[in-house]
């Protein structure tokens, strides 16, 4: 059993927390920007690959007070690190400093290394330590020069599922798109729409989720390569995601574009995930938006002035859009993220909520236009879209 912490973009935790709720966690407790769980080798697998809003999962190693930096050093060492790390470990130490004494990060990385490396060579009776086998990342926080070191068992982070492996403008991170379907009232039988969708990140992340595939399935993940852990466990976890999936669903998820160029990267990206032949991706202006169907579900990021173009014209569409949204009925439902400065006003509603996050930076707000379906409110717990 680990202490386990899972790290969160602003603004998502509550998402987060209500994942690894359907995931099992009993009692997931946020603090400043991560979750904190207990958990097992599998719960290890699980998350990582289940997870659809998490950026990376962490093994808590250990909390100390250190104000110098042989306190530092001496707190490091006494970490039972042979337990973890092979003789040829490849050892990456990042971190940050806030409010303490130790805020030289470089400095702070030298010593935290050199007290791993030096407990490793007296436990193992090395001379020489080579670093030519698997990747293991210790991530530090002093926080108040109290010092909290993390193993990190993702790797590249959670966002990076694989199948965006081309670069589109102002991309959003997969992890945030999913965390704002999540939001959304979308679910499998309804019709979902992004009129702005660039790559396809909305649409697939959402499809990913409707159609109950692990978003991390077919990627690499640091702990697969590490001696002390159980491929066994890892290998029952992708079976019992790959039990979980519900591919024979038939879903109208669709995407559409201004730009040729983008529709395309977004058919290319929905084959890498497997799911061409569930979504469908075309080049359409926001002022041809309709749909055959009298419900459904309308979420996008469109350009607002900073990211793409003028503020005007993000404003301008932006008004667009709310008309649009509105002439395809009161069954439909819309989830927009913007920066534009008295969006409502524009949009010509005001919405039921709004929160605020950050994408890429950027502090933004997703406006929510919920409809009210209560005899579905039973449903928005259940694990399954």
């Amino acid at each position: 059993m680990y202490e386990l912490v899972i790290t969160t973009a602003f603004g998502v935790e509550s998402v987060t927390k209500r994942e690894l709720r359907r995931m099992g966690v009993e009692d997931p407790k946020a603090i400043e920007g991560s979750i904190l769980v207990n958990g097992t080798d599998r719960d290890i697998a699980r998350f990582n690959m289940g997870l659809r809003t998490g950026e990376r999962v962490y093994i808590k190693l250990a909390s100390f007070y250190a104000d110098t930096f042989d306190m530092l050093f001496d707190g490091t060492k006494e970490i039972a690190w042979e337990e973890y790390l092979t003789a040829d470990a490849k050892i990456v130490v990042n971190g940050k400093s806030k409010k303490s004494t130790l805020y030289a990060l470089s400095s702070c990385q030298s010593i935290i290394k050199k007290a791993i490396l030096v407990r490793l060579m007296q436990k193992r009776r090395q001379h020489t330590f080579e670093e030519s086998g698997a990747t293991y990342t210790v991530e530090f926080t002093i926080n108040d020069n109290q010092v909290t070191l993390l193993l990190d068992t993702s790797g590249k982070g959670l966002h990076k599922r694989g199948y965006r492996d081309l670069v589109a403008p102002a991309q959003m991170k997969e992890t945030l798109a999913s965390a704002i379907v999540s939001l959304s009232d979308m679910r499998w039988e309804r019709p979902f729409i992004d009129p702005f969708c660039g790559c396809g990140t909305f649409v697939i992340e959402a499809a990913l989720s409707a159609l109950c595939i692990a978003p991390g399935k077919n990627r690499d993940f640091d702990f697969l390569h590490w001696s002390f852990f159980p491929k066994k466990e890892y290998r029952e976890a992708l079976q019992e995601a790959l039990d979980q999936e519900k591919l024979d669903r038939e879903i109208h998820f669709c995407g559409y574009d201004i730009d040729p160029e983008v529709i395309k990267l977004a058919l290319h990206h929905a084959k890498n995930a497997g799911i061409e032949d569930k979504v469908h991706f075309q080049v359409r202006d926001v002022r041809e938006l309709s749909s055959r169907f009298s419900e459904g579900v309308l979420c996008c990021d469109p350009p607002y002035g900073k990211r793409l173009g003028d503020t005007k014209g993000a404003k301008e569409l932006t008004k667009i859009l709310g008309e649009r949204y509105r002439a395809l009925g009161q069954g439909w439902s819309c989830y927009v993220v913007s920066a534009v400065p008295d969006f409502e006003r524009h949009f010509g509603k005001t919405a039921a909520k709004n929160r605020k996050f950050f994408n890429a930076n950027e502090l933004c707000r997703l406006y929510c236009y919920p409809v009210d379906r209560r005899k579905e409110k039973k449903e928005s717990n259940e694990t399954d879209y």
